[in-house]
């Protein structure tokens, strides 16, 4: 029985020896759910939260492109809105004539292309205004005054604006539309269709008809304006989601190293300690081993 119970207690001192050493070369002091049972779940559940705490910082990171994305492509249509009415202000004075009013209508029909060319920016491989059909090209310059510049079609061919907003997944059941879709702000400001009305205006010589696409390309300036404004406010959104992740991915890193990560100068002194009790134990382990019987009962 002492030469069991020596055996076991060299056994054990082995065991410790040896977890101690392995926790100072690997740093951690839950390895395994045998270390620490209940310890090793919530480390496996931080973990997790931590995976998740990095998909949402990478949809953030996709959310904030497209958002910015969109909101470089509004502000150059503000200012195309800004460029045509300074057109229309021109070309509605007494001094314009026929021919510097369809000289100036080659300039809005470039810008109204340029506008259009916006309604079709790309982020990646989507067209960002394209809605929940972002797989195609949304916009078109119409072939006349009288056809849609979608360029979308439904199922029996008829045309229809872009419409839906996808949105992000950028917290635990926290989601968001990076951007508006192109009927918002490119069709419902009236945008392309104000500078397709100057440019019918120009080159019909019509100073009532300018002087009307003046006061509409104004109105769509100040909707797009308002849609900038929104999307400021997603763009302060995300950075403020970020900002939070960044801080919650801190306290669970922190949460999850006291439970799991070991301190070195802990672990270390408490190998010497084990080394100490396992050379005691070898010590009187070698005088037990030496005993017989007679010598035990005597």
């Amino acid at each position: 029985m002492l030469r069991q119970d020596s055996i076991l207690r060299l056994q054990t001192n082995l065991q410790a020896i040896e977890r101690a050493q392995r926790q100072i070369s690997s740093g951690l002091k839950v390895e395994r759910m045998s270390d620490d049972p209940t310890a090793g779940s919530e480390v496996i559940r931080l973990s997790s939260s931590l995976r998740a705490i990095d998909q949402y910082r990478r949809n953030v990171r996709a959310a904030d492109g497209r958002a910015a994305t969109a909101e470089t492509a509004v502000n150059s249509l503000s200012t195309t809105l800004d460029r045509a009415v300074e057109l229309a202000i021109s070309q509605a004075s007494g001094t314009a004539t026929a021919a510097t009013r369809l000289a100036t209508k080659a300039e809005v029909d470039q810008l109204l292309g340029f506008a259009v060319g916006l309604g079709n920016t790309k982020f990646g491989d989507t067209w960002i205004f394209a809605g929940n059909r972002g797989t195609e090209a949304p916009f078109q310059v119409p072939p006349t005054v009288t056809d849609p510049f979608t360029a979308l079609r439904d199922a029996l061919g008829d045309p229809v604006d872009p419409s839906g907003n996808p949105r992000i997944e950028i917290g635990d059941g926290v989601t968001i539309a990076p951007n508006p879709n192109g009927t918002a702000v490119f069709l419902d400001t009236g945008a392309l269709e104000a500078l397709r009305d100057l440019s019918t205006a120009l080159g019909a010589n019509d100073v009532a008809g300018i002087t009307a696409a003046q006061s509409a390309l104004q109105s769509a300036g100040r909707e797009v304006q308002s849609v900038l404004g929104g999307l400021g406010a997603v763009s302060g959104q995300l950075q403020n989601t970020s900002d939070n992740l960044e801080a919650m991915e801190q306290t669970v890193l922190l949460l999850r190293s006291d439970l799991r990560d070991v301190e070195i100068e802990e672990a270390i002194s408490e190998l010497s300690g084990r080394q100490t009790a396992y050379q005691a134990a070898m010590l009187a382990t070698s005088r037990v081993l030496g005993q017989s019987l007679a010598d035990y009962l005597r």
